[in-house]
C-alpha cells in the first residue's frame, strides 16, 4: 500500500491531481483544532484516493514543557488534550474520504529540546514513560468505536451516539 509522502500541510490541487493513480492513500499532516472537511474532500477528489492524517496533536501547558518549538495547538490541560483528540477525530470520521488517524507522537520532547528544538508534550507518555492517563484512556476508548462512530457520522447520526 502505497501512502503517498504526508504532506505537512495540505498542498496545492495540481500536487494532489499529481498523485492520482500512483498512491493508494493521501496522507498529509494537520495542526489544527479541528480537521477541515472541505480540504479533506478535495484533496481525494483531486487525487483519487482515501485520505489519512499522518500526523496531528495537542499540547498541553499542565505538563511542565516550555512548548515553545513545534506545530499545533496548545490546550490548559491534559483532559483538554483528551477532549480535542476527540472533537478532532469524531469531525475526521464524520467524513466519507477519511480512512485514519496517526497521533504524533508517542513519547514528549525533553524540556531542553530535542535535536531540532521542539520542546513540547506531544506524548501519550512523558519522558519517565508514565502515560497521561485521561488523554491515553479516552484514545482507547475512542479508537475502540472509531468504526461505529463513522458509520453513524455517514448515515445522519451525531458522531459518537447521544452525548
Amino acid at each position: 500500500m502505497v501512502m503517498g509522502s504526508r504532506f505537512a500541510g495540505p498542498p496545492a490541487k495540481e500536487v494532489a491531481a499529481a498523485a492520482a493513480g500512483l498512491v493508494d492513500v493521501f496522507s498529509v499532516n494537520i495542526y489544527s483544532m479541528e480537521p477541515n472537511l472541505e480540504v479533506i474532500e478535495r484533496l481525494a477528489r483531486d487525487s483519487g484516493a482515501p485520505v489519512m492524517i499522518g500526523e496531528f496533536a495537542f499540547r498541553g501547558r499542565d505538563s511542565g514543557l516550555p512548548n515553545t518549538r513545534g506545530a499545533g495547538p496548545v490546550v490548559e490541560t491534559q483532559a483538554d488534550r483528551a477532549r480535542a483528540f476527540e472533537r478532532f477525530v469524531e469531525r475526521l470520521l464524520s467524513s466519507p474520504e477519511a480512512v485514519g488517524y496517526h497521533w504524533f507522537e508517542h513519547q514528549d520532547e525533553p524540556a531542553e529540546g530535542r535535536f531540532d528544538g521542539e520542546d513540547s508534550n506531544y506524548g501519550l507518555v512523558d519522558i519517565k514513560d508514565e502515560p497521561y492517563r485521561v488523554l491515553v484512556e479516552r484514545m482507547a476508548e475512542l479508537n475502540r468505536r472509531a468504526e461505529e462512530i463513522a458509520r453513524k457520522a455517514r448515515a445522519g447520526a451525531a458522531p459518537g451516539g447521544a452525548k
